[in-house]
């Protein structure tokens, strides 16, 4: 079952990772464009701000998960450090259940914002803000995932980098 699980979160650590990268280049893309676009040639480009605003919080949302899974978000451990053993194992523990509720009060207040905003569209091209909360959805999920396989191994392999 470890080996199976490793594979899951290595594939799912691989969609979030391309995604973000091949979002950021959409991004660089985007925003060259409407600038060649309007300082080199006078175009009005009004589509660029609203794309790359939803590429932008696309590309956050998949590289925190992504981010989240290799536990490379900010963090303040002295305690965890000065702490040894079973008292280090249990503040990690309760550190990670913290971390998964927080995340399930996230997920699901964006999950009821995809449906309350539904009939809420952007200005220049009518995109439904539903696509928007998805991409908080998708990320937070994704963070809920990688939590998960955190707590599963950490309470497997206490000393190992589970928790």
């Amino acid at each position: 079952m470890g080996h199976l699980l490793d594979q899951f979160e290595h594939a799912l650590l691989v969609v979030f990772d391309w995604s973000s990268i091949l979002l950021m280049a959409a991004l660089i893309g985007i925003v060259g464009y409407a600038v060649l676009g309007r300082y080199a040639f006078g175009w009005s480009v009004a589509w660029s701000q609203e794309v790359a605003a939803a590429a932008c919080l696309w590309m956050v949302a998949t590289g925190a998960a992504a981010a989240w899974a290799r536990r490379q978000h900010i963090v303040i451990d002295v305690l965890l450090r000065r702490l040894g053993g079973a008292a280090s194992f249990v503040l990690r523990l309760l550190i990670e259940l913290a971390s998964l509720t927080l995340f399930a009060v996230i997920w699901l207040g964006a999950y009821r914002m995809m449906f309350t905003s539904a009939h809420n569209t952007t200005t220049a091209l009518g995109i439904s803000f539903t696509y928007l909360y998805l991409a908080l959805v998708v990320g937070v999920g994704g963070m809920i995932v990688f939590s998960l396989i955190h707590l599963v191994r950490g309470l497997r392999e206490p000393r190992a980098d589970g928790l």
